[in-house]
Parts: C-alpha cells; sequence; structure tokens
C-alpha cells in the first residue's frame, strides 16, 4: 500500500472512529420518549403541553405519527400543539398523519394547530384535523388541490435517436411513460384518480371545518340556515390551489385565529384546564447509527458528503 492509499484509509478510520464515539454517547444519552423542557431541563409530572413538529415536504408519516401516538398516551400530555411549517406531500401520509390527530381527540387530548411560515396542499391537510388552527396573518395557506406530473421527452428521443421499448401485459401499465404522449383514454383515467383524491381532501376539510364555515356563510354570505352541501359548495370554490394569506384564511373560515406559536399553546393550555405557565416539551428523535450512514431518517445523507468531500480533497479534485 502506498502512502497516499495508507493517509486515506487512516482518514476513513479517524472519521468512522469519531462517528462510532459520537453514537455511543447519542444512544447513551439520548432516546426517542425522552421528554425535554425548552431548556433541556427533564421533566417529570403532569399537566404538559406536547409540541409536534411537522416540517417540509410529508413522504413519511412514521415519525409524526409515532410522536402524536406517544403523546396521545401519555397521561400527563394534556394537549399537543401542531408546529406545521410545511408545502404539503404524500396525500396518503397526510391520512395516516390525521387518523393519529383524530385518536388523539378522541382520547380527550386537546389538539391545535400552529400554521409557520408555510402551510399549504397537505400542510393545511394535517392542520385542518386539529381541534383549533392558529396561523400568522403572512401565512402562505391553502393550495387545496391534488396535483400529478410528468416528463415527456419524446421529442428529444427522436432527436438523439434514443428509443424507449416497453413490453407490458395490461393496457394501461406503461401510462405516463416519459417516452410518449398520453391518450385521451389515459389522460381521462389519470384526471378521474386526481378528482377522486380531491374530493377526499374537500371532504375532510368539510367534516373538520364544517362548523366554522357554517358561521362564515351566515355572517358574510346570508345564508340563514346553512347546511352540509352549502359547506361543501363554499369549499369547492375556493379549492381550486389557489394560495391564501393567513389572513385571508381567517376570513374563509380556515383557520381560527391570528397568533404565533406560543399564543397557540397558551391557548391549548387554557383549553385543557392548565393553570400558569404552561409545561412544553418535545420529543427528541433517536436516529441509529446505520441510518446515519446510509443518509437515511431524514439526515440527508450528512456524513455521505463529507466523507465524498474528504475523499476529493485529499486526490485533489
Amino acid at each position: 500500500m502506498d502512502a497516499r492509499n495508507k493517509k486515506i484509509l487512516k482518514f476513513v478510520l479517524i472519521i468512522i472512529g469519531i462517528i462510532v464515539l459520537l453514537n455511543i454517547a447519542y444512544f447513551g444519552f439520548s432516546s426517542r420518549g425522552f421528554y425535554v423542557r425548552r431548556n433541556g431541563v427533564n421533566i417529570i409530572g403532569g399537566g404538559k403541553v406536547a409540541v409536534v413538529n411537522i416540517a417540509g415536504p410529508l413522504f413519511n408519516s412514521k415519525y409524526i405519527a409515532e410522536s402524536i401516538r406517544r403523546f396521545s398516551n401519555d397521561a400527563s400530555v394534556k394537549a399537543i400543539v401542531l408546529r406545521i411549517d410545511s408545502p404539503g406531500g404524500g396525500v396518503a401520509v397526510c391520512q395516516e398523519i390525521n387518523r393519529e390527530i383524530y385518536k388523539a381527540r378522541e382520547e380527550k387530548k386537546v389538539v391545535v394547530a400552529s400554521f409557520g411560515s408555510v402551510a399549504a396542499s397537505g400542510g393545511y391537510y394535517v392542520g385542518c384535523a386539529a381541534d383549533y388552527i392558529f396561523t400568522n396573518p403572512g401565512t402562505v395557506t391553502g393550495s387545496l388541490g391534488v396535483i400529478m406530473s410528468y416528463f415527456n421527452f419524446g421529442e428529444l428521443f427522436k432527436k438523439i435517436g434514443l428509443e424507449q421499448i416497453t413490453i407490458k401485459a395490461g393496457k394501461h401499465k406503461d401510462i405516463g411513460s416519459m417516452s410518449r404522449k398520453m391518450t385521451p383514454e389515459e389522460e381521462a383515467l389519470m384526471q378521474g384518480v386526481l378528482d377522486d383524491v380531491h374530493s377526499q381532501f374537500i371532504d375532510t376539510i368539510v367534516k373538520n371545518r364544517g362548523t366554522r364555515i357554517i358561521k362564515i356563510l351566515k355572517e358574510q354570505r346570508g345564508v340563514e340556515k346553512p347546511v352540509t352541501a352549502d359547506v361543501k359548495k363554499f369549499i369547492v370554490e375556493i379549492a381550486d390551489g389557489r394560495i391564501f394569506s393567513g389572513n385571508q384564511a381567517l376570513g374563509l373560515g380556515l383557520v381560527d385565529f391570528l397568533g404565533t406559536q406560543e399564543e397557540a399553546v397558551k391557548y391549548a393550555a387554557e383549553k385543557a384546564g392548565l393553570k400558569g405557565e404552561p409545561v412544553v416539551i418535545y420529543e427528541k428523535k433517536k436516529i441509529s447509527f446505520i441510518g446515519y450512514l446510509s443518509g437515511s431518517e431524514e439526515t440527508e445523507g450528512r456524513l455521505n458528503k463529507f466523507l465524498f468531500k474528504g475523499l476529493c480533497f485529499l486526490y485533489g479534485e
């Protein structure tokens, strides 16, 4: 082994050793279900408000659903605040999170959503399942729609002499192929799927926001005795993918209050019957060593990127 390879091997072993030691320390002092205050002081006892952070694109419900479930099963937690800052994500993911929110409410937990910079599409889908919703005046809210897109490289393939060969069993198995346009029949099939999912989204809003929207219909539209059909008609009008400011969302009955996360926490504590300054807790998320190495479990591959840059530096690239 030449000097350069020895240097590379030494560097890699040192980095791995550091990561192993950090994981030993992490697993020794932190675990899922370890409750902490905002200031990092351990808490035991009752009368707590738990905060669950829902941030970024929603492509996996596991950690969010588990956090809600743990707090729901904790007798000392009286209220849950969902801090949402998300542009949306998978419909099924949002529906799985919603089910955990409904279960928490069935366990008599007060659930309050607090919207950050963005609560659009799936971000709103999740938030509307809460008992109450707080938003900031400038929060990007809404985008109540469903989208699916694909690339069509057919003309490009022709120019460069590339052809995609498809062998299929099932007439529509290659629907959405990037090498050709969809047929009218295929477009109709896909539109049907999106319309059905969009209808589910609308029904969820009607179910969770119906009471508030009935009030809006009475006050702003002069409907004397609004019924569910009126609420659904109103939602269909605004659920066309457009976005709203938090202030506009309040006027439409999509949220309940303008306020910060702190105000949402205090309101949740008040509704749960807690006296004085609420004790706020979070749940630490444990990341496995293998997950960190592989870049999974929301670590964004930090270690892989670091090692790659280190090797490039050693090779002078």
